[in-house]
């Protein structure tokens, strides 16, 4: 088996998760990390036993052994680390969202096939066994057709400071982008892209969205999602059909456990997670690249592209904007 060679770019406490995950994953190694800050990056190197760790993010793109890179920095990054390091023929695992904006994403894809290089959004909840057995069911049509998905991402982010990047607009800050994208792509998993969207958003002084309410609207179904700094919440997907429904248990988007339930009968399926849970997309990426695929058939770069696009309309709906979509 050829042994992948990962680097992490951006060392925040996601990077620590994924980290802890890529450990436990067969043949493939930690082999650079890289964050701004050279103290930073050499108490990682130490924590987790990495080969190289570098004080500078050009120097891990610009590093030969590593084969892929996955992108953990702060959201208005994604692009510009991205397409670094795809110029650079490394493969780019990049944390959600992939980029802020259609463009910019459209931009990721041109580069990844120019350079023949894999790039896959890092939407973790697509790749583990909850969500595997949810699309199993919906296959083999154990609740009918779908008319109705319920699914919300919320928790309590008011104590942190204006300053934090939660409300910060240079940092492509508010919920939607951060959290909310996930009520969206269960959504747009389950039912594909809705005919009409109407949403509504709460915005602090600074005009980002501290909570989100999106109807997203089909031919025969309706999606009611939210997303919200404002308050904690047990956070629980429903998924309901003709002949029955699906829960998600809380926290949905990270469950280990869901429940078919048709009439009286109730079937609960349980499963034990590999780390916390980025072990999947880790080794989706990783059968990606030793077959010489530039993207992933599980979650396409066209889903992204699509994923994406919701956001955006669903952004000048409620006239939010940010500073480097000028740029």
């Amino acid at each position: 088996m050829v042994v992948i060679r990962w680097g992490i770019l951006g060392l925040g406490n996601i990077a620590h998760k994924f980290a802890s995950d890529l450990l436990k994953v067969s043949g493939c190694i930690l082999y650079g990390v890289a964050s701004s800050r050279e103290h930073v990056a050499e108490k990682f190197s130490e924590k987790f036993n990495v080969k190289k760790f570098y004080d500078n993010y050009h120097k891990l793109i610009s590093d030969k052994e590593i084969d892929i890179i996955y992108i953990a920095s702060l959201n208005q990054d994604h692009f510009k680390y991205s397409i670094q390091a795809l110029s650079n023929k490394k493969a780019v695992l990049c944390e959600k969202p992939l980029a802020i904006n259609q463009n910019q994403v459209q931009n990721l894809i041109k580069c990844s096939k120019e350079n023949k290089s894999f790039l896959m959004e890092a939407l973790w909840t697509r790749f583990n066994p909850t969500f595997e057995q949810l699309l199993d069911w919906l296959k083999n049509d154990m609740i009918g057709p779908i008319n109705y998905i319920n699914a919300s991402f919320s928790f309590n982010g008011l104590s942190s400071s204006i300053d934090s990047r939660l409300f910060d607009p240079s940092k492509a800050g508010g919920s939607l982008l951060d959290i909310g994208i996930y009520p969206l792509f269960l959504a747009y998993l389950v039912l594909g892209r809705p005919k009409d969207i109407k949403s509504n958003a709460i915005k602090t002084t600074r005009g980002v969205d501290k909570q989100m309410a999106i109807l997203l609207s089909y031919d025969n179904a309706h999606a009611i999602l939210y997303s919200s700094f404002s308050h904690d919440e047990e956070m629980i997907a429903r998924i309901c059909g003709e002949k029955g429904q699906i829960y998600i248990d809380s926290r949905w988007h990270e469950s280990p456990s869901l429940t078919l339930v048709r009439g009286e009968k109730r079937l609960k399926r349980n499963f034990n997670f590999k780390g916390k849970g980025y072990s999947y997309e880790i080794e989706e990426a990783n059968q990606c690249l030793r077959k010489g695929h530039i993207q992933s058939h599980l979650w396409t770069q066209k889903n992204s592209l699509e994923l994406v696009a919701l956001m955006d309309e669903i952004r000048e709906q409620n006239k939010i904007f940010y500073p480097m979509e000028n740029e």
